[in-house]
């Protein structure tokens, strides 16, 4: 009997509590929402997923909770027993905070019927609840609330709406016009440094709407962007695409967006209705006794909790870029105002606000092997954090190594001659003009030439951890700004870039080297991939391999070659960075000099691979915390160094006509000689 009766009230406790714990969970993941959603523009490692996790759970709580509240509705001989306004407040929950509306690109690319239909049947409920509960006194307190969360929700699907069109691969138009308008130009060149930096950025942002649907920019937009961004100095430059791309990730993954009129009713319209819901509750509450001590004080939570995140997304809204923006406009109508007001705002968040991570992710295929293995379910289900060991700053001195790279790639196409194929050649070299510059596309051009990209980054991922082992084991210089900026890029891009068999491979390579050198069983040679993958090495025996390679590297190699795995890339690193080395010894090179090239061939792989790099893949990235390769890819776009920064349509039609009018003619003289 004991039992039986334990498990009643057990039974009888779940049926009490089961809604009003799922209403506390649901307000707890809003304001982890609200919160992390915020920071998810410059957050990265377990904070973004523990977001993904609060994310997944919000809707599905939110509906649990609904369809509780609907069944106990209709079969509770009370229904007065249960907060009416509950209801509405999941409504509210569902459409979700200000700082985030979609959580990665597939939410966005989902169909709109999809949204509008759950929109209809979770608003149906909501409506069923409220029917239901018609004559309960504090309908006055749910009405507000419902109002609030048909705003909420509509403007999420309205974001999902707007996202839907912006990303749509639609054809390329014939008539293409200009994204920047000649007043947006006028505009800048009259204010002050503080609002034209604001502008300048808002320009840019108008023109990458076009790359990220895919569409060519035109040439009157490539002039202006090219001419705002070459100006600028390199840190000048990265902080323009960084409030750019911030701008993007606003329009992406969250409510914030253009200040409007329509917007600012709205916002003050849900506001206002969760403040009267929560004064009109305390007001009635103190002259009617409906409901129980523990459902009062669940719902001032609930209500207060409504109130709270309200006001912080309006905060957030109004230091936002958008705001900062539009109150820039003040300049031109209230000068004044604006310089005692608005222009100290404007240039301490300038100058505090972070728009991304400004971090690198490192991989090092030589220190992992000291690792402990990582789970086969971590790698499946966290694809994108397993690789990263590490992460380094986006410092002052890479980022001025990065724009002089870019400008001079751009310096040597000019887009007036048409000649649209030197710019595609250019977009495809990974390394060979560094080399060429430095009288070393002879030694070293088969390392980037004619071979995969994946197997050129690991064999000078390779190349460059060999010659930083020595240099630092020698003379220190590994304290070097080139060789720092080296190993950093290096160890970034084959985090981005960690995947396919030649990685698998080279890292198998590495295995089966070290387990036979450092257990002396010949026998083992063909441990399988699955055991072999499983293993670690201590670090002095990592290091005491390549210490060995250094010291006697035909014999090293021979044992190298002897193991080769079908697509390791183990034996032509090590080739390269002995041929590295060896430019000290053969031909009187520094140290200095030797990084300098080794740097400028990272930063060649670095704009490889943000030019061919999908859109798609740079706008998921801004939901991680952003990424290197997406500043690099838009600064290129911007001094037209993108495949969609094509020449003139009618001077390619000028092109066509003049190679016609010499094949033709060409064709006439044949004809003449063979009469």
């Amino acid at each position: 009997m004991g039992l039986v009766n334990l498990s009643l009230d057990i039974e009888e406790l779940w049926n009490e509590w089961q809604i009003r714990s799922l209403m506390l969970i649901g307000l707890l993941l809003q304001v982890i929402l609200t919160i992390l959603g915020e920071r998810r523009k410059y957050t990265v490692g377990f904070g973004g997923d523990f977001l993904w996790l609060a994310y997944l759970s919000a809707d599905s709580v939110a509906m649990f909770s609904l369809g509780i509240l609907a069944r106990s509705v209709a079969n509770s001989t009370n229904p007065n027993l249960i907060p009416v306004f509950w209801a509405p407040i999941l409504l509210v929950h569902i459409g979700g905070p200000g700082t985030i509306s979609a959580y990665s690109m597939h939410e966005v690319d989902k169909l709109l019927i999809n949204h509008l239909l759950q929109l209809v049947t979770r608003v149906g409920v909501v409506g069923y609840v409220l029917f239901r509960l018609r004559e309960n006194s504090f309908m006055l307190v749910a009405i507000p609330i419902f109002i609030s969360g048909m705003i909420k929700y509509g403007e999420r699907i309205w974001v999902f709406k707007r996202n839907k069109e912006s990303n749509n691969l639609s054809p390329q138009p014939s008539a293409k016009l200009p994204c920047i308008h000649i007043e947006d130009i006028f505009s800048i060149t009259e204010s002050s440094r503080e609002v034209r930096y604001l502008h300048e950025a808002r320009l840019l942002f108008n023109t990458s709407k076009m790359l990220f649907q895919n569409l060519d920019l035109v040439n009157f937009d490539q002039e202006i962007t090219y001419d705002l961004v070459s100006e600028k100095k390199a840190e000048e430059a990265f902080q323009l695409t960084e409030i750019e791309l911030g701008l993007k990730y606003d329009r992406l993954y969250s409510k914030v967006a253009t200040i409007s009129w329509h917007r600012f009713i709205l916002r003050s319209v849900t506001f206002l209705s969760s403040i009267f819901a929560l004064v009109s509750f305390s007001i009635m509450i103190k002259s009617k006794s409906d409901y129980s001590k523990n459902d009062r004080i669940i719902s001032y939570v609930l209500l207060s909790g409504v109130v709270c995140l309200e006001s912080y997304s309006i905060i957030g809204h109004l230091f936002s870029d958008w705001t900062r923006i539009w109150l820039s406009s003040w300049e031109n109508f209230f000068p004044n105002l604006y310089r005692t007001c608005c222009l100290s705002l404007l240039q301490y968040f300038s100058r505090k606000r972070k728009r991304w991570s400004r971090l690198m992710g490192q991989h090092n295929l030589i220190s992992a092997l000291s690792k402990k293995p990582v789970n086969k379910l971590r790698k499946k289900y966290f694809p994108g954090t397993w690789n990263i060991h590490s992460r380094v700053d986006v410092d002052k001195d890479l980022k001025e190594l990065i724009f002089k790279q870019v400008k001079y790639k751009r310096s040597r196409y000019d887009p007036d001659t048409n000649d649209f194929p030197v710019l595609l050649k250019l977009l495809e070299e990974r390394g060979r003009e560094a080399l060429q510059s430095k009288d070393c596309i002879g030694k070293f051009g088969w390392s980037v030439d004619r071979v995969e990209f994946s197997h050129s980054l690991l064999t000078w991922h390779i190349a460059t951890h060999v010659c930083y082992i020595d240099d630092s084991r020698k003379n220190g210089f590994a304290k070097d700004q080139n060789c720092a900026m080296s190993t950093s890029l290096s160890n970034y891009m084959l985090a981005t870039e960690l995947s396919g068999t030649r990685y698998t491979d080279t890292r198998i390579h590495l295995h089966r080297l070290l387990f036979i050198r450092n257990t002396h069983k010949e026998a083992d040679k063909k441990l399988s991939m699955d055991k072999l993958d499983t293993l670690s090495f201590p670090k002095d025996q990592v290091k005491a391999f390549f210490y060995e390679l250094l010291r006697r590297p035909s014999t090293m190699l021979g044992e190298i070659e002897e193991q080769q795995e079908e697509k390791s890339a183990l034996l032509d690193g090590c080739m390269l960075a002995m041929s590295l080395q060896s430019l000290k010894t053969r031909d009187g090179w520094s140290n200095e000099k030797k990084w300098e090239m080794i740097s400028e061939v990272w930063v060649e792989m670095l704009m490889y691979a943000a030019s061919h790099c999908g859109w798609k893949e740079h706008a998921d990235a801004l939901g991680r915390g952003g990424e290197l390769l997406t500043h690099v890819c838009i600064l290129m776009a911007h001094l037209g160094l993108s495949k969609q920064c094509p020449p003139e349509v009618s001077k390619q039609l000028a092109g066509q006509s003049k190679r016609l009018r010499d094949f033709t003619a060409r064709i006439v003289s044949m004809s003449l000689k063979l009469d």
